[in-house]
């Protein structure tokens, strides 16, 4: 007796079948039923009654079909046997049928909540992975977290992980809910001594952090699942945004006073704000006017600065003091305005402005534009500009075409081309042309990201880089995670020909090109990269040229505290003398630890062509230094917030300190007026200079020391001017504890902070005494749902309530007290129980309270099988999860109805779960 085939592949989806060959060598006709024996949850096909016979020397043939359980792990072998019994059980003949169940591999993710709150009181909260197994095998995947730098992602009890990275083995046919915490790193979101924000400003701005969550299949690399979980610090505060934009325009008003103490005052009077109009309609403006008063000219109006901006999805139309870059930079009193046209922009602008002081002595430029987006990696723009200058008696018309074209992987290449001509002279006496082209190009392949450009402008050419020739020029290899080399190449040079009332001045050469190898590496104390360079330049008609090496170090950007430090260290030659090359030395550093922030500089040696100048003709070598300290340092109950800064600095030239000490006092008032005041000491120290020796005037370089101290004053106050039209209210939302149930706020109940108020689409997050401002919000009615961000054992909230918002109104929420519901899970064993003296685990069984109104109130048992469960005052059906346990056990009553309404009484529940009855069936067979 035997199988046809004696090992098979199977699956859970299908039926498993095979042939059972029967041969009678026993010289008589054989009379038998068949027997299957088979893995517990599969099912046998055949009918096991039936009798089957053989003559002698016959064969015969039986059909077996077997179909698995779904819970069947794949991967495995499974064992079938088919055993031939006599009418009276007398083992005839049995044969195995070896058959290995295919993997099925079916497993999902899911992000429970994609949305996470941090309370105001902490700097954590939690969100939940949920990732199902529908396959039928046991598999391992891997999480990986991708933080903000700011977070720290933990499990349930604060462990960290290593490389932000959890193993995870998912049991088959099983729900597996991960809780993490996402924990701001150490300062990031708490108000602290070093913290840059004012002391009364309320935040109006959500804070979101994001987190990617990603799930792969360790034995299966193309499978996998990502997800993304907002980590979100709600404001207590917000003004609404309607179809009308916001119900008030803003204006914000300061007043400045500055050198108090000294013969020269000033004070300048400001006003500004940006006005949401609605439908992405915005109205910018500001204003600026500054009167001077000193003992010599009496008192003086110094101008004003005026702007203002309307702009909407489809226009725009500037005026005031305005400016705009066209490869020339204009700028002056004037208009400027563009439309958009399906795919095509057009611009202009015409401004005008003074020069050396002179009112008919102006400078007048205008300009437009034409820009073409082809929404197909093509954009193309034409530039036109005209520029007179009275004052020099130039003529300028310039005009650029420029073409830029976005390749597949995002590369971008350009081109700019431009002619122009000059009219010299009140009389156009002669004309000047000039023309320049510009090429770019900034890319990656692969590992290789590179950058370049070309410009190349004639003398004449009428542009803000006129005369220039560059090439520029940047590229970085990725070896690894860890290593990378580069090299930066710049060669700039410029000849321009500049004229003033048709003479031209006489040409000069400048020159300044770098050439530098960059090699980067990284630590886990932060990144460093090392640098050969060398400095080739021409300035003044003085030719140098600087060879040496620097190496950098910053600190990860993980890090609280930001270092930065930047060596360099090589010698200059002097081309055109007959110098020895001298040492020069360059050491920056900077240090910020949240608003705290240092910065020091050192140079030994010439740093720029002056310097230079002095060790060549006057042989002195140049030293400096310069130190700068400031920070915010906030005193929240006294409402002040103390700004200091000290920067102090040495020349080894002119033997010269200089020092400066400026701390400012700020004192934000309830109103909302901001108040500041601010001294500043400054003292300059010089000694005995080098340079007296060398002079042919040396008292100019006699000792001396100055100082001086002045006084500034300001206030600051912003206004809200509500607009005309539809009327708008405020909506003050207050929750607390109602320990009485009158629904009403009486004297000892408890504000509730952390509670989520949703009005209108916003959302917001009760502060510390329970409130939250909803501004502006439109004359209508509104439902207002809240929700409670933290477990508050025994309060419930409150079913949403509308409000008919016709006036400023205060909306009080009571938070409902409710009662405690306790029970336990009892495990009773069998007889002949599988699970030995120890029982097994009862932790991790979700029980859950559902109420009349359908919503449901849930807790999970302990590891002794102990849960509770805050519920209100109600009915409700209190079940056990079934699916929680193994199917050899179930629960004796899964549910109960309970009626709570008194908080005097305990409400104690309990689950039996029974583990079934073992069946032992014990068969000798005699081979």
């Amino acid at each position: 007796m035997q199988f046809l085939k004696g090992s098979t592949d199977g699956s859970v989806d299908q039926v498993a079948s095979n042939v059972v060959k029967v041969v009678n060598n026993t010289g008589r006709t054989v009379v038998f039923n068949l027997e299957y024996a088979y893995p517990a949850g599969w099912r046998i096909m055949n009918d096991r009654e039936r009798v089957y016979s053989v003559a002698n020397r016959d064969s015969l043939f039986v059909p077996v079909r077997v179909i698995p359980t779904k819970e069947a792990e794949g991967n495995v072998n499974y064992f079938i046997n088919a055993s031939a019994f006599t009418a009276s059980g007398v083992p005839l003949a049995s044969a195995p049928w070896n058959m290995q169940v295919t993997k099925v591999s079916r497993w999902f993710a899911n992000i429970v909540k994609s949305e996470a709150y941090l309370p105001n009181d902490s700097d954590e909260t939690s969100f939940q992975l949920n990732v199902k197994n529908d396959g039928n095998s046991a598999e391992d995947v891997v999480v990986l977290f991708n933080p903000d730098p700011k977070l720290l992602i933990t499990d349930a009890q604060g462990n960290p992980f290593g490389e932000n990275t959890l193993q995870l083995k998912l049991p088959v046919d099983t729900d597996t809910l991960l809780t993490f915490k996402a924990k701001l790193q150490e300062g990031a979101g708490k108000e602290n001594f070093f913290s840059a924000g004012p002391i009364d400003e309320v935040v109006t701005d959500k804070v979101d952090f994001q987190v990617s969550v990603q799930v792969k299949d360790v034995n299966n690399k193309t499978k996998s699942w990502g997800g993304r979980v907002h980590i979100k610090k709600l404001p207590s505060e917000v003004k609404i945004k309607s179809e009308a934009g916001t119900a008030t325009i803003p204006l914000k008003v300061q007043f400045n006073t500055y050198n108090i103490l000294s013969q020269f005052t000033n004070f300048s009077l400001d006003l500004s704000g940006d006005a949401d109009l609605g439908r992405d309609r915005y109205l910018r403006y500001y204003y600026q006017t500054i009167i001077s008063s000193n003992s010599i000219a009496g008192t003086q109006f110094l101008g004003s600065y005026r702007f203002g901006e309307f702009r909407t999805p489809k226009y725009t139309v500037a005026v005031g003091d305005i400016g705009a870059n066209m490869e020339l930079l204009l700028n002056g009193t004037g208009a400027r305005a563009s439309y958009k046209v399906g795919k095509v922009d057009v611009s202009g602008i015409y401004v005008k402005r003074p020069q050396s002081g002179l009112v008919n002595n102006e400078l007048t430029s205008m300009g437009g534009s034409v820009r073409l987006n082809t929404g197909k990696r093509v954009v193309a723009t034409a530039q036109v500009v005209n520029q007179i200058d009275e004052f020099n008696e130039i003529d300028k018309k310039l005009g650029t075409v420029e073409a830029s074209y976005r390749f597949r992987n995002q590369s971008l290449a350009s081109v700019k081309v431009g002619y122009s001509i000059e009219n010299h002279g009140v009389d156009s006496t002669f004309t000047v042309p000039g023309m320049g082209i510009t090429a770019k190009y900034v890319g990656r392949i692969k590992s290789v990201s590179f950058s370049s450009q070309l410009r190349y402008n004639t003398p004449s050419y009428s542009s803000q880089y006129r005369g220039t020739k560059s090439i520029n020029s940047n590229a970085r290899y990725t070896i690894n995670q860890k290593y990378f080399v580069g090299f930066r190449v710049n060669v700039n040079t410029r000849t321009p020909e500049i004229y003033s009332k048709g003479v031209l001045f006489p040409v000069r050469y400048y020159k300044y090109n770098t050439y530098e190898l960059r090699f980067g590496w990284t630590t886990e104390a932060g990144n460093f990269v090392f640098s050969p360079k060398v400095y080739d330049e021409e300035f003044l008609d003085v030719r140098t040229m600087t060879t040496g090496a620097g190496i950098t170090f910053s600190t990860n950007k993980a890090s609280s505290i930001r270092f930065f430090s930047r060596f360099y260290s090589g010698f200059t030659k002097a081309k055109d003398y007959d110098l020895d090359p001298y040492l020069v030395n360059r050491w920056e550093n900077s240090l910020r630890y949240k608003n705290l922030n240092f910065s020091v500089r050192y140079y030994y040696g010439p740093y720029n062509v002056l310097d230079n100048l002095r060790v060549i003709e006057d042989g002195i070598n140049p030293q400096s230094i310069y130190m700068s300290t400031y920070a915010t340092l906030n005193f929240k109950e006294a409402r002040l917030s103390v700004r200091p800064t000290f920067t102090m600095s040495y020349e080894s030239v002119m033997a010269r300190w200089r020092m400066n000490l400026a701390p400012q006092l700020i004192y934000y008032s309830k109103s909302g007026f901001e108040f500041k005041v601010a001294v500043e000491y400054f003292n300059v120290n010089q000694g005995e200079s080098p340079l007296a020796t060398v002079s042919e005037n040396p008292s100019v370089f006699s000792p001396f020391a100055q100082s001086n101290t002045f006084l500034r004053f300001g206030l600051t106050k912003q206004f809200n001017i509500k607009k005309p039209g539809k009327k708008s209210h405020e909506l003050e939302v207050v929750v607390f504890k109602d320990l009485n149930g009158n629904n009403l706020r009486d004297s000892g109940e408890e504000y509730e902070q952390n509670v989520i108020v949703r009005v209108n689409g916003e959302t917001l997050m009760t502060n510390e005494e329970g409130r939250v401002i909803f501004k502006d919000l439109p004359q209508e009615k509104y439902l207002v749902e809240t929700e409670m961000l933290s477990n508050s054992e025994g309060w419930f909230k409150s079913k949403g309530i509308e409000v008919d918002l016709n006036k400023d109104q205060a909306l009080y929420i009571p938070l409902k007290r409710g009662v405690q519901i306790n029970g336990n899970v009892i495990l009773q064993q069998a007889q002949y129980s599988a699970l030995g003296e120890g029982g097994m685990k009862l932790d991790g069984i979700r029980v859950t309270a559902e109420g009349e109104d359908g919503q449901t109130y849930s807790g999970l048992t302990d590891l002794n099988g102990i849960f509770r469960i805050y519920v209100p005052f109600g009915e409700y059906k209190v079940r056990v999860n079934q699916n929680a346990v193994d199917q050899q056990f179930e629960f004796a009553q899964s549910e109960y109805n309970v009626v709570v309404n008194n908080v005097s009484v305990n409400y104690q529940l309990t689950f039996y779960l029974i583990e079934k009855r073992r069946r032992l069936n014990i068969k000798k067979f005699d081979n």
